[in-house]
């Protein structure tokens, strides 16, 4: 997986200085190729397209892509400090990196990690070794390994909301800094860029966030593509239509365009996306997935991060994908992911509880409450009540709407985690990049779906550029019926492990709940696949670092 490793040691200490040899040695064999070596620190980096390197001033390493924000308001950072410089950095440059703040012998002191989360940073101390790290390998974990354990609750709140990924992860004894923190080994960690501070001042107007839109999209994609051809895949969904477009309109070739399929039909996208191929001048690759024979090792292979992977846990569409990518000799692929949180996708009442929340009276006659009334097939009473009640309880808090919004966002750094396809492919989610995510936190969510019409600013703001087919589409692929087919046929495996599993062990789960969910009846008519999915990601997880323990 694309990332970096950077390693410090007094060379004053013997054991320091052997197993910053030893993990040196080890990184190399993985395939991390060094971009520094001094006497008492190393740092790598791998994958594909891995990340670039340079040190802007002494004392500061920068991993990673950085780009000019179109917001920039300063030149320099005014002061030296740390937080300084990373507060700097946070409103006036963008992209997908890490900072590291090192002392004189190569020592890191704190880490900026960028508002996107699209390289992560762990790091602990072992062994007289000082590691960070964006993602682990067993080589680091066995030369070096972390005092680790379980937060419980927190591995809890996961099982029961596993895209809840703001906050402490539930492993310790390992520090991972938070997207848009400044943050230390086992020290403190201080946020320098907040989603709320940002949403709790909207700025725009419908009219002046269309152009904005399409003004900052294209410079994100144009940035994030590079200047060589890409792959991207194309789902047939107005979100990777979005981002196609852009793609064609800055000029980057679309060498390879994929799409994957289920078995039933309404997991079958091609039309949309060969419209969306034809448009944009790409040659399309249509997949169907294989079955998967579930096992512990195809889960736990993604498992080794202190985060549980749900990025790979669709087994059959990430092998699909990894396969088509590798045979295809791409190194970059383009998605449309974060577009449903980004463009405002969810069927909720709280968008026009958003709009009661800015002008109660006006909202009573604006279109916007029929509108939703339309879209969530609910009456217009019981979106005023909920409007009402949503403002009763949080009086003082962001509009009900935009806290959603948030939280969806958040939940997209599930995408960048552990899986197969970042193995073979540098994967990229445009949709994700800080500059758009300021914008539609700046953007109040009635705009976003004006008179209930979901993602409808952002088809307005591209509807000379998509196909006619894209933009009538209202609904997307449905997966529901093929996930808990893929389930019902893994059963037997599903039964052992997760009912006689560490989840079960440790009460995280409710055994007596997960064995009605893992019948086929139950999959055939009440569904479940993906809360059950979740749960083997949990388990897989656990399972994968409690091997790692000294003495397992």
């Amino acid at each position: 997986m694309r990332g970096f490793v950077a390693l410090s040691w007094s060379t004053d200490d013997p054991v320091g200085v052997r197993t910053g040899r030893i993990l040196r040695e080890l990184a190399v064999a993985e395939g991390w190729r060094a971009i520094e070596s001094r006497d008492a620190s190393w740092v790598g980096v791998r994958g594909p397209n891995p990340p670039g390197v340079y040190s802007p001033r002494t004392g500061t390493l920068i991993i990673g892509e950085v780009f000019n924000h179109p917001d920039a308001v300063a030149r320099a950072a005014e002061g030296d400090t740390d937080l300084d410089v990373a507060t700097w950095y946070s409103r006036n440059r963008w992209g997908r990196y890490v900072i590291l703040f090192r002392c004189p012998n190569g020592a890191v002191r704190s880490v900026f990690r960028d508002p996107s989360g699209s390289l992560a940073v762990h790091g602990w101390c072992a062994r007289g070794v000082q590691i960070f790290a964006s993602s682990l390998f067993e080589g680091l974990i066995a030369a070096a390994p972390p005092d680790i354990g379980f937060d419980w609750d927190r591995v809890r709140a996961l099982a029961e909301r596993p895209f809840d990924l703001a906050g402490d992860p539930p492993l310790t004894g390992i520090t991972t800094v938070q997207p848009g923190h400044l943050g230390e080994i086992g020290g403190r960690s201080t946020p320098v860029w907040a989603a709320a501070a940002i949403a709790a001042a909207p700025t725009r107007r419908a009219a002046e966030a269309r152009f904005n839109l399409r003004q900052t999209l294209d410079l994100c994609v144009s940035a994030l593509s590079g200047r060589g051809a890409v792959g991207m895949e194309i789902s047939g969904g107005l979100d990777s239509a979005i981002v196609g477009a852009a793609l064609n309109a800055a000029g980057s070739p679309i060498a390879f365009g994929l799409n994957t399929r289920g078995p039933h039909a309404e997991t079958d996208e091609r039309r949309y996306a060969l419209d969306v191929a034809a448009s944009v001048g790409a040659p399309l690759t249509c997949r169907a997935r294989d079955e998967v024979v579930y096992s512990a090792e195809l889960f736990e292979a993604t498992a080794g991060d202190p985060w549980p992977s749900q990025n790979g846990r669709d087994l059959a569409n990430d092998l699909a994908v990894a396969e088509a990518c590798r045979e295809a000799g791409v190194e970059t692929l383009i998605t449309g992911k974060g577009g449903d949180a980004l463009f405002f996708q969810m069927h909720t009442p709280l968008a026009f509880a958003d709009l009661w929340w800015r002008r109660p009276l006006r909202s009573l006659f604006s279109g916007q409450l029929p509108g939703v009334a339309r879209w969530t097939r609910s009456s217009t009473w019981s979106l005023i009540q909920t409007a009402r009640r949503s403002r009763q309880t949080h009086p003082d808090a962001l509009p009900p709407g935009k806290r959603m919004q948030i939280a969806a966002i958040a939940s997209g750094l599930a995408y960048s985690s552990t899986c197969r396809r970042s193995e073979v492919v540098d994967m990229i989610h445009p949709l994700m990049a800080q500059p758009l995510v300021e914008w539609a936190l700046r953007t109040p969510v009635p705009d976003l779906v004006p008179n209930g019409r979901e993602r409808g600013l952002a088809r307005d703001a591209f509807a000379d550029r998509l196909p006619a087919s894209i933009l009538a589409r209202q609904g997307k692929g449905d997966y529901a019926a093929y996930f808990n087919q893929q389930v019902a046929q893994n059963l037997p495996f599903l039964n052992a492990y997760l009912l006689d599993g560490r989840l079960a062990v440790a009460r995280v789960i409710d055994r007596a709940l997960m064995e009605a969910r893992l019948n086929e009846d139950a999959l055939r008519w009440s569904g479940g696949a993906s809360e059950i999915l979740a749960a083997v990601s949990l388990e897989a997880w656990v399972r994968r670092w409690e091997a790692r323990r000294p003495g397992v």
